[in-house]
């Protein structure tokens, strides 16, 4: 079992020491290889924003350098964990320009069924935005999103007798909690049923479609144009309607928007 670590972190501290945690864990119950991914340890340019990836081609992109050698990278693993301190209230701004390069990945997801794990440190606030903006890449990227860990630093790693132990057990449970979960999911290759957010953001993305060749051909191909989800999977009544309502209005929309 193989497992990518893509880290939006400078440094091997906190972040690097959650996750050698969850790699402890997973190797107790099986064999478990991890892949270090340190962003800022590869070249990843600006984007120019210039859309070649979007409209036309990912192959287009006039930057040349290791981006398309990450995403093989996660691309080939058996799982995935994202990982980044809170900085300024979101991700760190290295991990955030290799999203911003990998932005055509939204609209043409390459990571289908990928069991995924996001893990954010932070040494004050910020947690809730930073593991949301995490969530949603690792959904729109494709992945089957399997859970997140948040970690105060201080309270965890400091053993003065100002921090409570009783928060050091309830991280270490949940690292316990997680880390079973995410084996599991490795192994069983399940295909869940999506959730409403999940179902949102496909056909979000789907709706791309409407708007880009590129787009359009990578979903025809997958015959997604027409399914429910990225794979076979029997919705219930309520999660039908709301996917089917979705799609119909993010259609009228685009109609409208191409007609003005």
């Amino acid at each position: 079992m193989n497992i990518a670590v893509l880290s939006g972190s400078p440094r091997r501290k906190d972040s690097y020491s959650v996750i050698k945690r969850i790699e402890e864990k997973m190797n107790a119950t099986g064999d478990v290889a991890f892949e270090y991914l340190k962003i800022n340890e590869y070249n990843v340019k600006e984007c120019l924003g210039c859309l070649q990836c979007i409209i036309k081609s990912e192959k287009l992109c006039p930057l040349k350098d290791d981006v398309s050698a990450i995403l093989d990278k996660l691309k080939k693993a058996d799982g995935l964990i994202f990982a980044s301190p809170v900085y300024a209230i979101s991700i760190t701004g290295t991990m955030k320009k290799l999203v911003d390069r990998l932005s055509y990945v939204f609209h043409r997801p390459e990571l289908i069924l990928k069991p995924a794990l996001t893990v954010v440190t932070t040494y004050g606030g910020g947690v809730r935005p930073t593991q949301k903006y995490l969530k949603m890449m690792a959904t729109g990227w494709g992945c089957n999103y399997k859970g997140d860990l948040s970690v105060a630093s201080p309270r965890y790693f400091d053993n003065s007798e100002y921090y409570s132990k009783k928060y050091k057990r309830e991280i270490d449970s949940k690292i316990n909690t997680l880390a079973n979960r995410f084996y599991q999911s490795v192994v069983e290759k399940n295909r869940p049923v999506p959730s409403l957010y999940e179902l949102y953001l496909f056909q979000g993305f789907k709706g791309k479609s409407y708007a880009s060749k590129a787009d359009y051909d990578f979903w025809k191909e997958r015959n997604w144009l027409e399914s429910d989800y990225y794979y076979e999977v029997k919705l219930n009544p309520l999660k039908k309607l709301f996917a089917n309502t979705l799609e119909w209005l993010i259609k009228k929309a685009f109609e409208r928007y191409y007609k003005s």
